[in-house]
């Protein structure tokens, strides 16, 4: 997709998107979680899953904002047309990201 060129706001939906959903299906994931616990386990189970559901997203969030803060900085480079800038930064992001 060619973000550099024509009308932004279709390409900019169509990039969002999957975001979009991503955060979605990671609600849905927690909200099974809570039915199936409240249905079959006590209440200490309950507040067990329901605490660390909030974990679990700052952690997804953690890696998601990284991964659109490397998206943006690869785009600015290749843009620029910098491809030693490119790898430098997917190798950063990648260390990071393992460690």
């Amino acid at each position: 997709m060619d973000m550099c060129s024509g009308p932004l706001p279709g390409k900019i939906l169509r990039f969002a998107i999957p975001l979009m959903l991503s955060s979605i299906l990671q609600l849905l994931f927690n909200a099974a979680d809570v039915i199936v616990v409240g249905q079959f386990a006590g209440s200490t189970s309950l507040a067990a899953v329901g605490s660390t559901g909030a974990l679990i997203n700052l952690l997804t969030n953690v890696f998601l904002g990284l991964s659109i803060g490397t998206n943006v900085l690869v785009a600015r480079y290749f843009g620029a047309r910098q491809e030693k800038n490119i790898h430098e930064t997917i190798h950063t992001s990648m260390m990071i990201a393992l460690i």
